[in-house]
């Protein structure tokens, strides 16, 4: 089994994973790991590596918010170095929600590539289509 953990800047990591267990419920080797403007990023590190120690799997696959943040650039440089360990950026509900319930037999390669492809797929708009004022024509049937 690969465990997750997602990281991201002030609340997002604890935020989402609120809201994926209120849609699916407590989840095992998920952990969340935030942020917060009072931690410095070697606080950063060792949350993540605190969090991974809580697990007994296979791999990683991390989840975080920004590109280039912190977050991200920590669980890069910690994925670097160590087994079985993929780093997503720009993480949305959708993703997780993919992956969560399959993470037995596969590797992190294989669920990152599945979670962004779903992630991309839930980004959607919502318009509306204004109907005609015509009437359609009837034969008076």
């Amino acid at each position: 089994m690969l465990g997750i953990i997602i990281c991201g800047h002030g609340n997002f990591a604890t935020g989402m994973k609120s809201a994926l267990e209120l849609v699916v419920g407590k989840q095992g080797n998920l952990e969340a790991v935030d942020f917060e403007k009072t931690n410095s990023v070697i606080d950063l590190e060792d949350n993540i590596k605190n969090s991974m120690a809580k697990m007994n799997v296979d791999g990683y696959l991390f989840f975080t918010d920004i590109p280039g943040g912190s977050p991200f650039k920590k669980s890069v440089e910690i994925s670097l170095a160590t087994k079985n360990c993929q780093v997503v950026a720009g993480t949305n509900i959708p993703m997780l929600l993919e992956i969560v319930f399959d993470r037995d037999g596969f590797d992190a390669e294989s669920l990152m590539n599945r979670s962004i492809e779903t992630g991309k797929k839930q980004i959607v708009t919502f318009k509306l289509n204004k109907k005609s004022n015509k009437q359609d024509e009837c034969d008076g049937i």
